[in-house]
């Protein structure tokens, strides 16, 4: 049976403005590098072969790097009306200017990496200056037309060990001043990269349904596999539903499924907590609801969390 992915990610471009200490960006060991724009509309064509929910030209790079982002967008909004269109940034390329250029685009969701409302913490944690991204941020939330550039944003906040819960409390005050959506998520591993307290759940990860295609047309396993160390193809080579159907997914979705995660490299080193219950049994999907609820319950890696730490 032929599969669809619920999302594909294009890396139009790995290059990055920042420095998150807890990315694994900054030790990229591929080429830098911007996504053809032939392979672009290639992968987005080939994205109208069949029901698509959710499209986002981003993964490990700041989308606004890639100079073409917006006439990208454009082309995927045109070629995929159906389509949900999202992205990811940090904000601090996010300019008048290019938001002059968004006008009309009427982005599904907007998510916006803040991090931290402490000049210092922001400096120490991406390596640039928070006035600049707090100027874009406000400028964007009091345009007229901020509905039709996003029709949702959300702010992120990566909330650490140490994050005390009056930073957290600001945080959302700060969101909900500027009406936009807080979201608060605990630090993930990047298949034990990243230190992080999180353990690896054992139920399916919900990245193994969707394709994730990097700059120079192979694929990652998910947005967390930075290299493509376990990518299931490529898509130069072959068509996305190939790639997303061939015989390297098929061992990840079945593993997951059957409850083999912790079986699999490297997911059985991984922390990302959201659960995926897609082709799952009755039976199955009940158990990997009772599993997520629990680890959800006990260990809380979304919203806000005392920290487990003091601040040195």
């Amino acid at each position: 049976m032929t599969e669809f992915p619920r999302l594909v990610s294009i890396e139009t471009t790995n290059r990055c403005n920042a420095r998150c200490s807890f990315c694994p960006n900054n030790a990229l060991a591929r080429e830098r590098s911007t996504m053809d724009q032939g392979l672009f509309e290639k992968i987005v064509e080939e994205c109208r072969a069949f029901p698509l929910p959710a499209i986002e030209p981003f993964l490990n790079g700041e989308p606004f790097m890639d100079r073409d982002i917006v006439p990208r967008m454009r082309h995927i909004r045109e070629r995929l009306p159906s389509t949900k269109l999202r992205l990811y940034t940090n904000g601090s390329l996010m300019t008048a200017s290019r938001l002059d250029l968004m006008q009309d685009l009427g982005l599904d969701h907007l998510f916006i990496s803040l991090n931290t409302l402490d000049p210092v913490q922001y400096k120490e944690i991406l390596g640039l200056e928070l006035d600049k991204t707090l100027a874009n941020l406000e400028h964007l939330c009091k345009r007229a037309d901020r509905k039709k550039i996003a029709k949702k944003i959300t702010v992120r906040m990566t909330r650490f060990e140490d994050t005390a819960l009056a930073e957290q409390d600001a945080f959302v005050a700060f969101c909900r001043k500027l009406d936009v959506k807080p979201m608060i998520v605990g630090l993930f591993n990047y298949k034990g990269d990243i230190a992080s307290s999180l353990p690896v759940p054992s139920y399916p990860c919900e990245h193994i349904t969707r394709l994730d295609v990097l700059s120079n047309g192979n694929t990652a396993l998910c947005c967390l596999d930075q290299e493509g160390e376990y990518g299931w193809g490529d898509v130069r080579e072959r068509s996305v539903l190939e790639v997303f159907n061939g015989e390297r997914a098929r061992k990840y979705k079945d593993g997951q499924r059957s409850g083999h995660r912790r079986d699999l490299p490297p997911c059985g080193e991984c922390n990302l907590f959201w659960p995926s219950f897609s082709h799952l049994s009755p039976g199955r999907t009940i158990a990997v609801l009772a599993q997520s609820c629990a680890y959800f319950l006990r260990h809380r890696p979304s919203g806000r969390r005392a920290p487990t730490q003091k601040k040195s």
